[in-house]
């Protein structure tokens, strides 16, 4: 039986040197009222230069079309594939996962669609397509396909966190009067993906530097001495990096972590100031034996 795997273009796969065959399906990112294909016309490096250049810039997103989705659905078909696995990113703050359950019933009797809400983004939700595509290639069956994904998700965390909040208020993500306290106090949030896939204000607090402490503090105590993965999230300007490498380093022990680029939807909703700690415990994802 012919199966694949999809997966939206905001699991930042595309930005991982390792053998997949798991297909990407792209995001529109319209800057400035100008459609681009994410990966074709626009990648995480391009995006955050522009933004850090022009602050002003207008950014938005828009999930896969309709059409755009139909197109693909109709090319695997032709293709003679009967399994299609779509992992989608969080259907809670995307219509992404909703288009694409609406569409696979034209192909009941003739394909086997099933639509997975990954209920995360960046390369949390890259992880579990690269998961369910190797599980697919050792033949195992979409249940525990399914079983597998729903354990791996249970047993993470994602957070992050951003030093300017003018974008996200320009993008109407937080209100003014909100943005204006939390600089007058300088503070700042600590957002993370919560079990049904929301992005929620976890804490606050003041200044930057803290809030790279209060982030490994939570990681550490998530990990609560079991085998780990960390990893670090980045707009690739690099604005903090080095210096939470460092925190991370010589004040928990945590050396050598990698830094993955965040995906450019994540990062056309959030601006180029932002940065984010993860952690798998307990069994992690194939994909990061790729990062030790």
């Amino acid at each position: 039986m012919k199966r694949i795997v999809l997966s939206t273009s905001s699991s930042s796969l595309n930005y991982i040197n390792t053998p997949h065959t798991v297909r990407l399906v792209p995001f529109h990112v319209i800057i400035d009222g100008t459609d681009h294909l994410d990966i074709r016309d626009i990648d995480t490096a391009r995006l955050s230069q522009m933004l850090y250049d022009k602050p002003n810039l207008s950014v938005k997103t828009s999930p896969p079309t309709a059409d755009e989705i139909n197109a693909l659905f109709d090319e695997l078909y032709a293709e003679s594939y009967e399994e299609v696995l779509v992992c989608t990113i969080s259907s809670a703050i995307s219509k992404s996962h909703e288009i694409f359950n609406t569409l696979k019933t034209k192909f009941v009797g003739k394909m086997n669609i099933y639509v997975y809400d990954t209920k995360t983004l960046n390369i949390d939700e890259g992880a579990l397509a690269f998961e369910a595509d190797l599980m697919m290639q050792e033949g195992k069956s979409m249940l525990e396909i399914i079983n597998r994904l729903d354990e791996l998700r249970k047993n993470s965390l994602f957070m992050f966190t951003l030093s300017d909040l003018n974008f996200i208020v320009r993008n109407k993500k937080l209100s003014a009067p909100a943005s204006m306290i939390a600089n007058l106090f300088s503070i700042k949030p600590v957002l993370w993906m919560n079990d049904d896939g929301y992005i929620v204000v976890k804490d606050k607090v003041r200044k930057f530097g803290r809030v790279m402490y209060h982030m490994a503090d939570i990681i550490t105590h998530q990990m609560g001495g079991q085998d780990a993965f960390v990893y670090i999230i980045d707009t690739s300007i690099g604005l903090h990096t080095n210096e939470f490498k460092n925190i991370l380093a010589h004040d928990y022990g945590l050396r050598n972590v990698p830094v993955i680029p965040v995906s450019t939807v994540s990062l056309a909703n959030h601006g180029p100031t932002g940065m984010g700690l993860g952690v798998y415990y307990g069994e992690v994802p194939r994909i990061f034996n790729h990062f030790k």
